[in-house]
């Protein structure tokens, strides 16, 4: 990772992260702690976390704990969120949403073709069924 991508990262966590990391605190009623696995994004994509990918994943949340019967499943099943990005090429076939002992795993092609990643409809569909 280069110093151009770790000033767009660091831009994007001042700017955005902890609004991001409030708003689904709050939504899910408990911390959930989010690490964006900024190394495996390439440089043109990191632009794209906050309004592709944290957005989505809020909206995703916030359907999923409309409810406490919702609300108490997240905050029992998940207890925090690991977003990695793939290259474009291929993404819509390695792209992947993965619960495993409590990490929920957000893996796609952020900034690329939107068949590339997840929208808020598939990442709440994923959590209904995983939890």
């Amino acid at each position: 990772m280069g110093l151009q991508e770790k000033r767009a990262a660091k831009s994007i966590e001042e700017q955005y992260l902890a609004n991001y990391q409030e708003e689904i605190n709050e939504i899910v009623g408990k911390s959930l702690p989010i690490t964006i696995n900024w190394d495996t994004f390439e440089f043109d994509y990191i632009k794209f976390v906050p309004s592709v990918c944290l957005q989505r994943l809020t909206d995703g949340l916030r359907e999923v704990c409309k409810d406490d019967m919702g609300k108490e499943a997240v905050q029992e099943g998940v207890n925090s969120i690991e977003v990695y990005c793939i290259p474009n090429e291929g993404a819509e076939a390695k792209k992947e949403l993965k619960l495993d002992n409590g990490v929920f795993s957000l893996t796609a092609c952020w900034g690329g073709h939107h068949s590339g990643y997840f929208i808020d409809i598939t990442i709440r569909e994923y959590l209904e069924n995983n939890l």
